[in-house]
Order: structure tokens, then C-alpha cells, then sequence
């Protein structure tokens, strides 16, 4: 596990970031809508990132015939000031508006799917709403520990850049999949923690099959994440696990990111395929 000061070495504090607009590719960073049959899907990415981060699971989803919404949670796909000014809040309020978005499609049936910050908010929405499936994709219900430290400093230290976009270079360097900013707004870690806090709470809630996806080279989600949520959704009707052990944090972006889509279609279309798994 890496120590908060050994990742201050790479991610130092560099408030240039705050009005740098990466060069995003919008054919796939923007917003995606793709009306199919009346089998809806939300895919959702993660804090700082864009909907590229979850295209691939999203493009899967569509070959299948399903509609899908790929929103941009607020705050994102500008600056990371823009990013620092939303709240989550307002990041709930997105995937609420791309929940009823679904619903007045015609929609019948409902699947999230949802990437790190993606994952908790798709976990909120399963317990405010009746879901037919729930993916939670490398969900930070607890971070590892140097994010809590580097949460607890945000006053001090408010913006990091990361090393890979250094020199004027995309911090994706020449995967479009990963598309993101140039740095991170540490205080955006409160917000985030105060969601995963509440969708902890109210596990119980939760009354769907879910699919927990983890990667075995994740330096940001503390692996007690998935046992916490083992333990607190006893109202879910089935829980699936898959790791993935050559993936980083962000695996629907990474290496075994075409097997990690797969994953999660089988895990949807087999719901799809048998109704009754669904039903409360």
C-alpha cells in the first residue's frame, strides 16, 4: 500500500491545473444517449474522469440492444475548478435525472453500473429506487488510507497534478479510453466520502442482484469495500464477485478492459434473460 508522502512525491500541489481544459476527444467523452429496446442502462464513470472512462461498457450494452445513458456527472468534462465548484449533491441529482431519463423512455427494467465515484452514486440510487441489477466497479466505500490522509490535508494541499500530465502532455497519454483531467481537487475527496459514508448506512436497502467488480492492482479502493458491502446489503437477493488481476483502478479502461464489459454484460443479460432473479 503506498504511503501518503511516497505518492505526494509524484502527485505534487499544482493549482496550474484549475483552468487547464484537457484536449478531451468529445466523439467520446461527452455525454452518451443510444435509445435501444426496454432494457435501460446507466453507466457511470468515476470523480474526475469523463463517460470514455465507461465506454467500452456502455458500447457493449449497446450491442446487445439495450438503451443506454452514459451521463457526465456534474462538475465534470471542463476544468477541474469546475469540478472543485460542484457538489455531491449535484453529482446525486445526475444520475437521479439519468434514472428518470430511462424511466420516460419506456423503459421496464433498470441496470447501473458505475465505475469508483460512479459506483457509489449508482449504490444511492439502488436505495432510493428499485433496480434490476446494480454494478458497483471498483467502489471506494472505504479509500485506502493515504486518500484519507490527503482528504484530511485538502485545506492545505487543495490541488494536485498528476505525473502523467506533465510537460503539456494528456494525462491519457494515447488511450482516449482514460480520458480525464491533469490533476485532482483533493477537496472533492470530502464529497466523496460523505456519499460513501451514507451509501454504507443504508446498505439495507438495496434490493437488487448486484455484480462487485475489483481489480488486483487498485491503489484506491480499500479491499474491506467489498466485505463492508457483503455485510451490510443482507436485502440483496444475489452478490457476484469478479476480480480482475491485471487491472488498475480504473479497469473499464485498463488492459482487461474488453473482459471487465464482458463481465458486466453477462452480468445484465443474464438478468434480463431470467426475470424472476429481479423480482423483491
Amino acid at each position: 500500500m503506498p504511503s501518503f508522502f511516497t505518492v505526494l512525491k509524484d502527485y505534487l500541489p499544482n493549482k496550474a491545473v484549475l483552468d487547464q481544459r484537457p484536449p478531451f476527444d468529445d466523439d467520446l467523452s461527452q455525454p452518451l444517449f443510444h435509445k435501444g429496446n426496454e432494457i435501460g442502462c446507466i453507466t457511470l464513470h468515476g470523480i474526475g474522469g469523463t463517460p470514455a472512462n465507461v465506454r467500452v461498457v456502455a458500447d457493449a450494452l449497446i450491442a446487445k440492444g439495450y438503451t443506454v445513458i452514459s451521463p457526465m456527472i456534474p462538475g465534470h468534462g471542463e476544468t477541474v475548478r469546475a469540478q472543485n465548484a460542484s457538489t455531491g449533491a449535484q453529482w446525486l441529482d445526475g444520475i437521479r435525472a439519468a434514472y428518470q431519463r430511462l424511466k420516460d423512455e419506456g423503459c421496464t427494467q433498470v441496470y447501473a453500473l458505475g465505475l469508483s465515484l460512479g459506483g457509489i452514486l449508482c449504490g444511492l440510487l439502488a436505495e432510493e429506487e428499485h433496480l434490476d441489477g446494480l454494478a458497483l466497479i471498483c467502489t471506494p466505500i472505504r479509500m485506502k488510507r493515504y486518500l484519507r490522509i490527503a482528504r484530511a490535508l485538502s485545506l492545505i494541499i487543495p490541488v494536485v497534478g498528476y505525473p502523467e500530465s506533465r510537460g503539456g502532455k494528456p494525462a491519457w497519454g494515447d488511450n482516449l479510453y482514460a480520458q480525464m483531467y491533469g490533476g485532482f481537487s483533493t477537496r472533492k475527496l470530502v464529497d466523496l466520502g460523505r456519499l460513501a459514508r451514507k451509501l454504507k448506512k443504508n446498505l439495507d436497502k438495496i434490493d437488487c442482484p448486484t455484480l462487485l467488480i475489483s481489480a488486483a492492482q487498485d491503489d484506491k479502493v480499500d479491499p474491506a469495500s467489498i466485505e463492508i458491502f457483503c455485510t451490510g446489503a443482507v436485502n440483496a437477493p444475489s452478490v457476484d464477485l469478479s476480480e480482475f488481476d491485471h487491472s488498475p483502478h480504473g479497469c473499464t479502461y485498463g488492459p482487461e478492459r474488453k473482459q471487465v464489459a464482458a463481465r458486466c454484460v453477462e452480468f445484465v443479460s443474464a438478468l434480463v434473460d431470467n426475470p424472476a432473479r429481479t423480482s423483491v
